[in-house]
């Protein structure tokens, strides 16, 4: 099953509790749901997108099984055991990813973004202006990584996992 989020539209300014957003849902590669959220705490809204053709409840019930058939995520302090992965997680992730991959694109072009250790010894992701090359960067900091240098996945991945 291969699903794919596209055309999302974000508000910041209504999203309160939850994120206000839009989207397009493809289900192997057409298209297959509308989603939504109002921002204000409330669950997803999901209906069929106008070009699905078939039966987009049983089709909806075969997603929601293949989401049931996936393993917890990792566990945490508050969900030691992990939580049950779903369809509206799922969509509420790829909101998460558009933004943090936005975030970085502006990032990425006002200055150069450097993972590297602090004083303390912790990870953490400092800007340099653009004149600084990524030669200059490593000469005195050998072990940093250069987002810019990078394909845009792994360093959206570092971005995600730096700053949390």
């Amino acid at each position: 099953m291969n699903l794919e989020m596209k055309a999302i539209k974000f508000s910041e300014w209504a999203s309160e509790e939850t994120y206000c957003y839009q989207a397009n849902v493809y289900l192997d590669g057409k298209p297959f749901a509308m989603v939504s959220n109002d921002g204000h705490g409330g669950c997803d809204r999901d209906y069929s997108h106008n070009k699905f053709k078939g039966d987009y409840r049983a089709t909806m019930k075969k997603v929601d099984d293949y989401f049931k058939s996936l393993p917890n995520t990792d566990p945490c302090d508050l969900f030691p055991e992990g939580i049950e992965q779903t369809f509206e997680q799922w969509c509420h992730d790829q909101v998460c990813t558009f933004l943090y991959r936005k975030d970085l694109k502006k990032a990425l072009k006002k200055n150069k973004v450097v993972q590297k250790k602090n004083k303390e010894g912790k990870m953490g992701l400092w800007d340099y202006d653009h004149r600084y090359t990524s030669e200059t960067i490593k000469r005195s900091y050998p072990e940093a990584v250069i987002l810019n240098d990078l394909p845009e996945d792994e360093a959206l991945t570092i971005w995600r996992e730096t700053l949390g």
